[in-house]
């Protein structure tokens, strides 16, 4: 073998010795563990941290040493950790450099924890994971099962995205419009439960679109088609709604089918390229569909609404956001929960509407996802106790880390909720009224 040759392997080999070293050495709990606390202490997370999480099974070191968030989460599901997921996720993030002070720079977790997720990041950079293939298997594995538990925890609204806790009655009438005397909502109570939050969610995106009877509307991402079929006998409109999700929209149609209201199976993008469709519909509106379009798609997907549009016609856009963007998701939540998804920024977000519509108006209530997650906790929890066989502890366990770990980010303002309001150009009206 030439010089040169020599020259190019010998660093190969001499990582691949010292991967392996480290994996073997990472193998021994002693030295895993070891590591694990050295990470926590020149990483700036307050020694509290360890009030919240026993390790009851050695072998979770190298779990979480490799794995990180998924190698936690994974422990805890197996019985290996024992922990409250929300007040770990609160001492974890809170003040840190992992989660409200990551944009402050200079500290060792914000080299170490980008350079462990490194090949996660670049294939999502690099790939398109949300192609229409892809898409539908993502959103069978998580829309098309487990529906015993999605009516326990969901209540009778069926929306699974966050809902709205002011009490917009209050409102109204410090403006002096006093929608509810009109019947625009189903009730007068503050919003002191999750139906009713949920109720003035569907409310507050019916205001914004500001539809006239006999309008047509087109829902992208219709979920289970509860909040088409408020827009449609509240505002006495035509809805179309369109999901990928053949169980979503099964379910649907079993349960609100009615004259000027319809639940279409289909791709958004076959749905956007129907010669009949374009240019039909006076209103279009989502609720937690962006999440799964992938950031490589945003452009297509708002090409895709200014199509449905008229001219004159208005969007309503309802997405959960964040300020550091990622193209991939966090392993835990890719790989139990939401496969595929990605959080939109405004840095992905705008440059896709900028060229497109104008921004009538935009919204952040994130807070009030952290108190929809809390109430989906309760309602899972009820339902796990009422149904103890229908979900392994596993599972349990898991779906318990979930919802915690997101309502710690809602709580800590590290996600956020967004609504866009949209007019294609050029539009022509008076103007927009702000809705809150």
């Amino acid at each position: 073998m030439s010089a040169l040759c020599w020259c190019c392997t010998l660093p190969v080999l001499i990582l691949a010795l010292f991967a392996g070293a480290a994996q073997y050495l990472l193998r021994q709990p002693v030295y895993a563990e070891a590591a694990v606390r050295k990470l926590v202490e020149v990483g700036g997370i307050p020694q509290d941290i360890w009030k919240t999480i026993e390790v009851v099974d050695d072998s979770a070191w190298y779990d979480i040493i490799t794995g990180l968030n998924l190698g936690i989460a994974e422990g805890y599901m197996a019985g290996k950790i024992k922990m409250d997921p929300l007040e770990f996720f609160f001492a974890l993030l809170n003040d840190t450099a992992l989660g409200t002070r990551r944009k402050d720079g200079g500290s060792v977790m914000g080299y170490i924890v980008p350079f462990l997720n490194a090949p996660t990041v670049l294939a999502g950079y690099l790939t398109n994971v949300q192609t229409p293939t892809q898409s539908k298997y993502m959103v069978n594995s998580t829309y098309d099962v487990f529906n015993d538990l999605y009516e326990a925890m969901l209540g009778p609204s069926m929306s699974y995205t966050c809902a709205y806790w002011k009490d917009s009655k209050d409102l109204d009438q410090a403006a002096g419009q006093d929608r509810w005397a009109s019947g625009l909502h189903p009730s007068s109570k503050a919003a002191k439960d999750l139906d009713q939050a949920q109720l003035n969610k569907f409310n507050l995106i019916f205001r914004k679109l500001e539809t006239q009877p006999g309008m047509k509307v087109a829902e992208l991402g219709v979920g289970w088609g509860t909040a088409a079929k408020y827009m449609h006998e509240q505002g006495q409109v035509d809805v179309t709604g369109v999901s990928l999700s053949e169980g979503q929209v099964k379910w649907a149609r079993e349960h609100h089918s009615a004259p000027g209201l319809r639940f279409v199976a289909q791709d958004y993008r076959d749905f956007c390229e129907d010669p009949s469709h374009i240019g039909k519909y006076d209103r279009v509106y989502s609720m937690g569909m962006l999440e799964h379009i992938g950031h490589k798609n945003f452009d297509s997907y708002f090409k895709c609404v200014k199509k449905l549009l008229k001219p004159e016609g208005l969007a309503v856009i309802h997405s959960i956001g964040e300020p550091d963007f990622l193209p991939a998701s966090d392993p835990f939540l890719d790989k139990y929960i939401f496969p595929g998804a990605v959080i939109p920024s405004l840095s992905t977000v705008l440059p896709a509407i900028e060229n497109l519509f104008i921004v009538e108006d935009f919204q952040n209530f994130g807070y009030d996802y952290a108190k929809t997650l809390a109430a989906w906790s309760d309602t899972s929890v009820a339902f796990f106790k009422a149904n103890p066989q229908a979900y392994t502890p596993e599972f349990q366990r898991m779906w318990e880390y979930y919802l915690r770990m997101c309502e710690a980010l809602f709580e800590l303002r590290i996600n956020q909720l967004w609504h866009f309001v949209l007019s294609p150009r050029p539009a022509h009206r008076k103007g927009i009224a702000r809705q809150l």
